[in-house]
């Protein structure tokens, strides 16, 4: 009709073409499945980096399997060479340590560059071991030429040169604290000629505790003493003095050995007021010397438990008791924490160590140390040495004074078989820590190794002895130092006399051992022919004054004769007061240390004796002992040591019968060990 009337229709624009409606569901669901994929990938991410911050560390005291499986299939080279250096730590052959150390990208451990540099080492010491020493020194070269300031060098100057030579005086110039150096150092000093002065010099300043060192230099003071020139004799005065040895310094330098003044220490006071029975005066001298706020922990227990005793007896049980416990919680493997514990009636003598116990996990090292990134790790690895010398080279020869440098420090010299230093240096990180802190589990149990375990053990079984009594006499006569001689004679693991130990292979010879062809002598430097003597004398002593174990203590000491001349009074009824009176200082300070000891060792590795808190390793304050309920009969009653009835058998402490892994496991034991 519109064309009808003329109207022509206008033509339409062109639609734009439309999408299909079935393409934006798929679209949808690729956004969807690219979100889900991102955010799977983001989670995975997030759990990955979470399961590689929490992969089980890898050390000494990982579990063989994983050691074994991270060596030969993880994807992580930084951990398959971290588990090859374990298990070439732990290698019983060079062979096979070789085996774990070779076709590996050996890289840096966190900027340090131990990991490369030890590798060779222990390459190098591994062929010396297999004997291949061409191939030894062709590694100590290039340890020398690729890390030539590493502490792994001194080794490859010692290895290359000889003393007195240009590696060596490089090696003293370089390294004069590190291990290596004190060995060629000793080794000049023993040898008369042109270096022998200059070498004693370098032990004087760097190394006085040195095994060997202290020997030689009071040898040379005694000897040339007034020849030397006056700036050399007054460095060795002063060596030997940090050794104690003051006779020996006196040589050196007259005058050096002025003994220091003990009038500012109030216990000196306090024990005669002790000893004469003037409760009253002594109560107020205790209160005054308590209120030193820089007590140390030896200290705090001495007096804690004195204050408990003079309370006792000045009518105030209840405060007496309220001390103790608090030398109980303050120091439970103690002599005092011991005693504390018999004057409460929760103890009575240490029970006895039937037999000794299987070696514990290696310890860490030390505790809230200071120590040196590098030393922890190759303690952690099990290259006890290796750390040993890093840590010598890290202090420069600086003698540790606080508790936790003393801890770290007492542990290594353990572990390279050094315990006449190490176990000083563990005593004094326990007894010189401040009072409030208390004794630590951890260090006490470093505190307390069993050294020759097995030859103690069958000693002390054969002569009816309590093995933990025996530990604790050989730990305070010779630090378990089987070649210790003493100022007067006395020589060996337990310290006889040789007229004694005469007297006693007259009547009856060691089983078992042979002496024959030795001269009396080396026959006490022999760890079991010495134990099998010295566990006789210490259970004739405990036969002639009727198992009263102090007297035999102090008779081991001082010798009969002279215990025989003192007097009795107080002895059952205040043993501690006795002990005080004993007119020896030396002997005074023996018998308190041998029952400390003998206390703690016989907690620590037999009967639990304090309740500890597991993440302080202290006692708690009140508790009673587990296993030592208090006889309350007389403490001195006849057979209270009891026998230990179980059968001897295999050392099962090798790593502290001085044939811990690690110290064999390259060709032998070093020069300076």
């Amino acid at each position: 009709m519109a064309e009808s009337m003329g109207f022509v229709p206008q033509s339409q624009p062109p639609s734009l073409p439309q999408r299909c409606p079935r393409d934006w569901p798929g679209l949808l669901l690729a956004l969807a499945l690219l979100g889900t994929i991102s955010l799977l990938s983001w989670v995975l991410l997030l759990v990955g980096r979470n399961a590689l911050a929490h992969r089980p560390p890898l050390n000494r005291w990982s579990s063989a399997t994983l050691l074994l499986r991270t060596a030969r299939y993880s994807p992580d080279p930084s951990r398959r060479r971290q588990s090859r250096l374990v298990l070439a730590a732990a290698s019983q052959t060079p062979r096979e340590q070789i085996h774990w150390l070779t076709a590996q990208g050996w890289g840096e451990h966190r900027g340090l560059r131990t990991e490369p540099s030890v590798v060779l080492y222990l390459l190098a010491m591994a062929e010396q071991g297999r004997g291949q020493r061409s191939t030894a020194q062709a590694h100590w070269r290039e340890l020398l030429i690729r890390f030539p300031t590493t502490p792994a060098s001194a080794d490859s100057r010692y290895w290359l040169g000889t003393p007195g030579d240009e590696l060596h005086k490089e090696l003293l110039e370089q390294f004069p604290a590190h291990p290596a150096s004190l060995a060629s150092a000793l080794t000049m000093a023993q040898n008369p000629g042109p270096n022998q002065l200059d070498g004693a010099l370098h032990l004087a300043r760097w190394g006085p505790r040195k095994v060997g060192s202290e020997y030689l230099l009071a040898k040379l003071c005694i000897q040339q003493g007034s020849q030397l020139p006056v700036t050399m004799a007054t460095t060795m005065a002063n060596a030997l003095l940090q050794v104690d040895n003051p006779a020996a310094a006196q040589a050196c330098q007259p005058g050096a050995a002025a003994p220091s003044g003990t009038a500012d220490d109030p216990w000196f006071g306090i024990r005669q007021l002790l000893l004469q029975g003037s409760w009253l005066e002594a109560h107020h001298g205790l209160v005054m010397a308590n209120q030193n706020p820089n007590l140390t922990l030896a200290e705090g227990v001495r007096l804690g438990f004195w204050h408990g005793f003079v309370k006792q007896a000045l009518g105030e049980p209840e405060e007496a008791q309220r001390l103790w416990y608090g030398v109980v919680q303050q120091a439970p493997w103690s002599y005092y924490g011991w005693r504390s514990q018999v004057r409460l009636g929760e103890a009575g003598w240490p029970s006895p160590l039937g037999e000794i116990p299987p070696p514990p996990p290696a310890a860490s090292l030390g505790q809230r140390g200071k120590g040196n990134d590098a030393v922890t790790w190759l303690w952690n690895i099990g290259l006890e040495l290796l750390a040993w010398e890093h840590w010598r080279h890290w202090r420069n020869g600086t003698v540790p004074e606080d508790p936790d440098s003393l801890w770290v420090e007492g542990q290594l010299r353990l572990a390279v078989m050094d315990p006449w230093m190490g176990l000083e240096q563990l005593d004094d990180a326990s007894w010189n820590r401040p009072a409030h802190e208390g004794q630590l589990l951890a260090l006490e149990q470093a505190r307390h190794p069993i050294f020759y375990g097995q030859v103690l053990e069958e000693a002390a079984q054969r002569y009816g002895l309590d093995p933990a009594l025996l530990l604790a006499t050989a730990r305070q006569e010779s630090r378990f130092r089987p070649a210790q001689r003493s100022i007067v004679g006395a020589l060996g693991l337990l310290q006889l006399m040789p007229a004694t130990a005469a007297e006693l292979l007259a009547m009856t010879p060691v089983p078992g051992v042979s002496g024959e062809g030795e001269d009396l002598e080396a026959q006490l430097l022999n760890a079991e022919i010495n134990a099998d003597l010295g566990a006789r004398y210490l259970a004739q002593q405990l036969q002639n004054w009727q198992q009263q174990p102090i007297l035999a203590i102090a008779s081991y000491n001082a010798g009969p004769t002279a215990v025989a001349g003192w007097s009795m009074e107080h002895l059952a009824e205040q043993p501690e007061l006795w002990i005080e009176a004993i007119p020896y200082d030396e002997t005074r300070f023996y018998v308190k240390k041998v029952l400390g000891y003998w206390w703690a060792y016989s907690c620590l590795h037999g009967t639990p004796c304090p309740h500890s808190k597991e993440e302080e390793g202290v006692a708690k304050n009140g508790r009673t002992p587990a296993g030592t309920k208090a006889d309350k009969g007389s403490l001195w009653k006849p057979g209270s040591l009891g026998k230990s009835h179980q059968k001897a058998h295999k050392d099962p402490w090798p790593w502290l019968g001085f044939s811990q892994q690690g110290h064999h496991q390259v060709g032998g034991l070093r020069p300076w060990v």
